[in-house]
């Protein structure tokens, strides 16, 4: 891009970034929400359309487990277990005693499924149908589960805190069609600690990952009357803050982490080595937060990158992150208003990928072909427009001198949307199809033609700019530019006399139905 003023420097502003935590703000307030990177493009994160509304007031999305065996969903909304059909049929199977908080699931080859709450276990086996809640001892003492994971033939069950020795896990084996039996028990045994849960290690066949509070173990199945033995050349000093943020992909395991001496991290091993992931700013945040147990994350792939996302949804924490392993950058995510991403347990089945929501009694449909948040089961709904923001890099002269600019702009796809009604427009115009069918767009939202008009004015989608000259302390009022329409291909946005400063933060709040492309721009800065 050439300069249009004589004597201009062009400065180059980062529009595709991600969210940089800087242990303070002066230092680096980067944020991008609802966005990543792609191909050195910024683009749109997924949308969501609901698609199943089990609880029509209140009630929690707790889990949701996909047996692929079977063909099915299973899904816990409040204290009710659902098994949910590929025609996204709900069919009630049982009830817990425990009505909050996530729920662990996992499937063996005999067609049960094991249900946990953190107080008690259940099977339900989908062959017989039956529904059955377990009685798990050792020793004359009751087991309190806490999660349960299945590797080669057993259920492994780790221990609540409150149970009678939460330094135990056991395996548990097939008994009959609707119960579990003991099979060996085990312990923890680098660190006085307890044995909070288990996960199969990706990749590693026998290996599996036994997680404490300020330790972990790597176990492995050797068969024989001792079954599993621990793995006694590595184990990670450190544990887990929340069960509910141990995820699994492919590769490795993620999970927030700590241990007797640290703060919060965020933790990855593949069983063999292990790094943290989060930097010293996100970690600083990470101690900001009040109710880490109050947490929950999951791995979701899209468009060929593999995301690792967390909430933290008690209101006095309300923050969102996700990780994208393809890129190795962290960027915010979060609903209309501002609020944690209601997220919980994703799934892929039948070619669509899914998930529960933490706040009401609901499944939905994710993905980017979705442009907006749509809480209604009519697809023609309007849907709530999604925060796309991206606050840039302070632009700062390495002598801290005066500069004035006179330009800012930037690359961004334009000439592919169209112009969005809201719902209550009346409108002259509408673009029909040759056979008279009215055209909608992708959220289902009517077209109008460039000559038609509305009642209200139609939404055209736009990309509001503001600006601090005092490090992100506060922004200027918003400057507007409205997004061509098809037929017109321009593709740059600018805004022009923009001031003197001594630092220069810009940004970006785009409007509209429809996806965003962008790429990095300058300012034009003439030094005083």
């Amino acid at each position: 891009m050439a300069t249009n003023v004589p004597n201009a420097v062009p400065v180059p502003v980062n529009i595709v970034g991600s969210s940089i935590f800087g242990r303070y703000p002066k230092i680096s307030d980067e944020k991008t929400y609802n966005m990543f990177i792609s191909d050195d493009w910024l683009v749109n994160y997924a949308g969501f359309q609901k698609v199943l509304e089990i609880l029509s007031e209140g009630g929690e999305g707790r889990a949701l487990f996909h047996s692929v065996r079977g063909n099915f969903i299973i899904a816990v909304f409040s204290s009710t277990v659902y098994k949910i059909t590929p025609s996204l049929a709900p069919q009630p199977k049982g009830n817990l005693d425990t009505g909050f908080g996530e729920v662990f699931i996992d499937e063996n080859l005999s067609s049960q499924i094991c249900i946990v709450d953190g107080e008690a276990a259940w099977i339900y086996n989908w062959g017989t149908d039956e529904f059955v809640k377990q009685t798990l001892t050792f020793s004359g003492n009751d087991i309190t589960p806490n999660y349960v994971t299945y590797h080669n033939t057993f259920f492994l069950i780790a221990s609540a805190l409150n149970s009678v020795n939460p330094q135990n896990w056991y395996a548990f084996e097939f008994g009959t069609t609707s119960t579990i039996t003991l099979n060996t028990q085990f312990a923890l045994q680098t660190k006085p600690d307890s044995a909070i849960a288990i996960k199969r290690l990706p990749g590693k066949g026998n290996n599996v990952l036994v997680i404490g509070e300020t330790v972990c173990e790597v176990w492995t199945q050797i068969g024989g009357l001792e079954n599993y033995r621990r793995l006694q050349s590595f184990n990670i000093d450190s544990g887990c803050v929340s069960v509910s943020t141990i995820a699994a992909n492919e590769d490795f395991v993620c999970w927030l982490a700590q241990n007797e001496n640290n703060a919060p991290c965020i933790m990855v091993t593949d069983g063999s080595s292990h790094r943290r992931i989060s930097t010293d700013g996100i970690d600083y945040l990470l101690q900001t937060i009040e109710f880490p147990n109050q947490s929950t994350a999951f791995f979701f792939r899209q468009d060929g990158h593999l995301f690792w996302q967390i909430t933290f949804y008690n209101e006095a924490d309300n923050l969102s992150l996700i990780h994208d392993f393809t890129t190795g950058l962290f960027f915010h995510v979060c609903r209309e208003n501002m609020d944690y991403h209601p997220a919980r347990d994703v799934v892929y089945f039948n070619g669509n990928t899914y998930f529960i929501s933490i706040n009401d009694g609901s499944l939905y449909q994710m993905g980017t072909e979705f442009v907006g948040y749509n809480y209604s089961l009519d697809p023609q709904a309007y849907p709530e427009d999604i925060p796309r923001i991206r606050v840039c890099k302070t632009i700062r002269l390495e002598d801290s001198s005066v500069f004035r600019v006179g330009m800012l702009t930037f690359w961004i796809e334009q000439g592919e949307n169209k112009y969005y009604l809201s719902e209550t427009a009346t409108c002259v115009g509408v673009l029909v199809s040759q056979t008279g069918i009215p055209l909608v767009s992708q959220s289902g939202i009517s077209l109008i033609s460039q000559s038609g008009f509305c009642s209200p004015e139609p939404i055209a989608p736009r990309v509001d700019m503001t600006f601090s000259k005092n490090g992100n302390a506060s922004f200027s009022n918003a400057v507007g530019r409205k997004l061509n329409t098809r037929g017109q291909y321009r593709n740059q946005l600018r805004w022009w006399r923009l001031g003197q400063c001594n630092e220069f933060t810009v940004q970006l709040r785009f409007w509209g139905m429809q996806r965003f492309v962008c790429k990095d721009g300058i300012a034009e800065v003439l030094q005083k």
